[in-house]
């Protein structure tokens, strides 16, 4: 047996790999509770429950760094930053494609509004840190907000 030459991976290989996998990952999860009529819904609001404790730590920081956090998880799975801009109180994040490309969308049966579920994962972790968020789909991009009342 011969040793593999290059066996060592680079993060710029790595980090688009891993990325599209992520998404893939995702998208095979909803793909699979909607062939089996289960509700996506259920599934995700259960995934922000049980990873909304780790988010604690950023109870009494910045909306805006909330807001940086839940986009840096958003792009490791694979969406893009179109723009994040907040302060103390308020935040809005701006993501113009997740999934990127249809590729596996299509591959799996899902359409966009299937893969929209996603965002709903939020929900939890900012009810357990006091924030309102909300997320609309417009042409293409989604916005993401996020506020906390002064205190």
């Amino acid at each position: 047996m011969t040793e593999a030459s290059n066996a060592e991976f680079t993060t710029e290989e790595l980090f688009p790999q891993a990325k599209g996998n992520a998404t893939a990952f995702i998208l095979t999860t909803i793909a699979y509770l909607k062939e089996r009529d289960l509700d996506a819904d259920d599934f995700v609001a259960y995934f922000g429950r049980q990873f909304a404790p780790g988010w604690d730590d950023l109870r009494a920081e910045r909306v805006a760094a909330v807001a940086r956090t839940a986009a840096l998880n958003a792009v490791s799975v694979g969406g893009t930053l179109g723009s994040l801009s907040g302060d103390e109180t308020r935040a809005e994040v701006i993501m113009p494609g997740w999934p990127e490309g249809e590729e596996v969308s299509s591959v799996l049966g899902l359409g966009r509004n299937d893969s929209d579920a996603m965002w709903d994962s939020f929900y939890p972790i900012m009810d357990r840190l006091g924030i309102r968020y909300t997320w609309r789909r417009e042409d293409g991009s989604v916005t993401l907000t996020f506020e906390r009342d002064n205190e």
